[in-house]
């Protein structure tokens, strides 16, 4: 009874696409409802039935084994199934993505000479290449399309046929033939295997344009191509870790609809278990709810309170993934073979739940409710909060508020 309000909400989701106000509000509701159920029908129950200790500590690996599990299934595509888990794990993966090209270019002296934010956006347009030794990667004359930075290996510059200099790891060029707009004043050769990075020249341009200190940096790179090393290597390898830091978090949440696009592109390419991982993520989201119904629905004393919660919370859930898993490419009728699955496995943990009461004794099902109660809020916390308030902005707390009300009535004796 409470899943099948995923098959409404999926229904919803599919056939129509609610205005970003109206699904805030109807998440933040569900959020609301569901925080009082977890409050006086699970955590109050399992603290009356086992103490303190099973409460703590389920709540405790609850949380943990949501987040944990999530984790793994959002390696494999489950990232879909909402745009709040889509976009934290596309943020994330770019970070990581990010923090791998600095690892390379962070003792080049533009990169060092440029504040954190502004280095972030031009560590993004990046692209690595690799040349081998004899490769000609500029010619004397051509038009200057690209500027590069060195991260391994050595290169000679040579005007006419005589070489006139060498450069090696941390230094650029290229950049003097995008600042003047004129053709390459020199060739430079690979004199060994090389690795670089390219910058083309659109993407100098919106450096250059977005960025007031990239010109004044190149500058002092074209007067000495790097800087002698006058500190301690101790204190370098700190300076630079200081500096890789304040450039990841200056990194912005916010993705462009192209990174956005090519990231995914990426991930699935990567990846042949997504649909698998979908469904698995999203009984991720229902399998604690589930479980605690099937608990309370063996105790005389229980409720229609959290059974009422769940559903209330299910349909915007199950209306905000559809509408997620559509923007992803997912054909119609997988997202509804997907959702009758969920319905149909959610009654089968409620059915183990049920089971767990007579064989479990007070104490390890008081930990077992809290273990449950750890995971819902681990996910209202990790994902439909955070997606409501992006939908919706402050006046969601209204909506979250008259939720909690109303499982707060609903929880209440009599």
């Amino acid at each position: 009874m409470a899943a099948s309000s995923l098959g409404l909400g999926a229904i919803v989701g599919i056939l129509w696409q609610p205005r970003r106000v109206v699904s805030a509000t109807v998440m933040a509701f569900g959020s609301g409802t569901l925080i009082a159920a977890v409050s006086y029908e699970v955590a109050l129950t399992a603290f009356r039935e086992g103490g303190t200790w099973p409460l703590l500590g389920g709540l405790a690996v609850g949380s943990s084994l949501f987040i944990g599990i999530t984790r793994l299934v959002d390696e494999q595509g489950g990232f879909l199934r909402k745009s709040a888990s889509r976009r934290r794990f596309l943020f994330e993966r770019r970070r990581e993505e990010t923090s791998a090209v600095l690892a390379r270019v962070a003792h080049v002296e533009v990169m060092r000479n440029l504040p954190p934010g502004e280095a972030q956006a031009m560590v993004s347009l990046l692209q690595p290449v690799s040349v081998e030794p004899g490769e000609a990667i500029c010619r004397e004359g051509e038009p200057g399309d690209s500027f590069y930075l060195i991260v391994e290996g050595e290169a000679d510059v040579v005007k006419g046929d005589r070489p006139v200099a060498v450069l090696g790891p941390g230094e650029v060029f290229g950049e003097m033939a995008l600042l003047t707009n004129q053709p390459r004043s020199a060739s430079v050769v690979a004199r060994t295997s090389m690795d670089l990075y390219q910058l083309k020249q659109e993407h100098f341009d919106d450096v250059m344009s977005r960025s007031p200190h990239i010109a004044g940096a190149l500058s002092r790179a074209l007067a000495r191509r790097l800087r002698s090393a006058t500190e301690s290597q101790a204190r370098a390898v700190t300076d630079l870790n200081r500096w890789k830091r304040q450039v990841l978090d200056s990194a912005e949440i916010d993705l462009s609809s192209a990174e956005e696009e090519r990231l995914i592109e990426g991930l699935l390419e990567a990846s042949s278990s997504a649909p698998l991982a979908i469904l698995v993520g999203t009984l991720l989201d229902n399998i604690p709810e589930s479980v605690a119904i099937g608990i309370d629905a063996t105790s005389p004393n229980t409720t229609l309170a959290f059974l009422l919660a769940v559903f209330l919370s299910n349909f915007p859930e199950a209306l905000s993934s559809s509408v997620g898993l559509r923007q992803a490419g997912i054909q119609r009728n997988r997202i509804l073979l997907l959702w009758a699955v969920a319905i149909l496995l959610c009654g089968a943990f409620a059915g183990v739940g049920s089971l767990l009461v007579g064989v479990v004794p007070p104490m390890g099902l008081a930990f077992v409710r809290a273990l449950s109660g750890g995971a819902i809020l681990a996910m209202l916390s990790s994902t439909i909060i955070p997606e409501a308030y992006e939908l919706g902005g402050a006046s969601v707390a209204f909506s979250t508020i008259a939720g909690f009300t109303v499982g707060f009535l609903l929880s209440s004796p009599g």
